[in-house]
């Protein structure tokens, strides 16, 4: 009974030790791949796909499409996962787990980049990935193509502006390979906090917070037609940047002889008071109106407001 009791804690032992019991399985995937250590898998898709992009240059889009220097069109079963990495891990650590992987099984590397190198996130995430959730920081994303044994992979790894990291594969099975057939993984389970967290960030306009990362001011987007969203973008931008004060500039489009000075300061009370009725507190940042006083910063626009970084001099 005693040998059976050590056999028993032996066992256990030994399973709890293992970093890959924690790791959820990969789905049609190849049999050599191994995720990466203590993620999750939060996303599994599969589908036929006759016409995938894959993208071998930095991406741009021009008059609202997506431009590439150099890509190929691939006909394939697409199959897609996405995994949140470990708190404490960086986007490079899951990035190289796989990179390291492809090399030893001979993959031969189409295209890589990193940074800002790649082009902005946002159109990796929602144009390229068509999942949201991997909208991050430019600076902290990476991406490669390759060409494996039975199709191609391409791999993204980025951190989110709350820190999260995530790891996206997308393996293109070629049509005279035998394509894995099981279900998509069911629905992670999400806490209420957690829902309530993504669908703040859902308003969260990335590319506005990386221009205000990259050149300490930016146009706030959606003011003023959607102000509301505007606000909940500013608000999460404060509370993702607790040090940060910031100055607001607000602008009317006008060639009267009115600057309108008076109007778009009571616009920035009102606005200022929304804030702090949103929790901002009213030390951290400053409202002005300029009225018609700055005509480059109306873009166009009937209205427009600049949000700037304070810097202590």
């Amino acid at each position: 009974m005693q040998i059976l009791r050590y056999v028993l804690v032996v066992s256990l032992f030994s399973v709890l030790s293992c970093p890959a019991v924690f790791a959820q399985q990969p789905s049609g995937l190849p049999e050599w791949f191994e995720v990466f250590p203590l993620s999750s898998l939060e996303m599994r898709t599969q589908k036929h796909d006759p016409d995938y992009l894959l993208a071998l240059s930095q991406i741009t889009r021009i008059q609202g499409l997506l431009r590439t220097q150099n890509e190929r069109r691939l006909n394939g079963t697409l199959i897609r996962h996405t995994w949140q990495l470990a708190s404490g891990h960086g986007p490079e650590q899951g990035f190289d787990h796989v990179k390291l992987q492809l090399i030893e099984q001979g993959a031969n590397i189409l295209y890589e980049c990193s940074s800002r190198q790649c082009g902005a996130s946002n159109l990796w995430a929602n144009q390229v990935f068509g999942y949201s959730n991997l909208l991050g920081l430019d600076s902290s994303q990476y991406y490669l193509a390759a060409e494996v044994e039975a199709g191609h992979m391409a791999l993204y790894a980025v951190r989110r502006g709350n820190g999260r990291v995530y790891l996206h594969l997308d393996y293109i099975v070629d049509p005279s390979q035998p394509a894995a057939s099981q279900p998509a993984a069911p629905e992670p389970q999400v806490s209420e906090n957690d829902a309530r967290l993504d669908a703040s960030e859902s308003s969260f306009d990335l590319s506005w917070s990386m221009l205000m990362e990259s050149q300490g001011f930016a146009q706030l987007p959606g003011w003023p037609d959607r102000s509301e969203e505007a606000k909940a973008s500013l608000k999460n931008y404060m509370d993702q940047n607790p040090a940060q004060r910031l100055r607001v500039v607000l602008h009317r489009a006008s060639f009267s002889t009115e600057p309108l000075l008076t109007q778009t300061n009571a616009e920035a009370q009102s606005f200022l008071n929304d804030l702090v009725n949103l929790g901002i507190n009213i030390d951290r940042i400053d409202i002005y109106g300029a009225g018609s006083l700055a005509p480059e910063a109306w873009q166009g626009q009937k209205s427009s407001a600049t949000v700037m970084v304070i810097r202590e001099d």
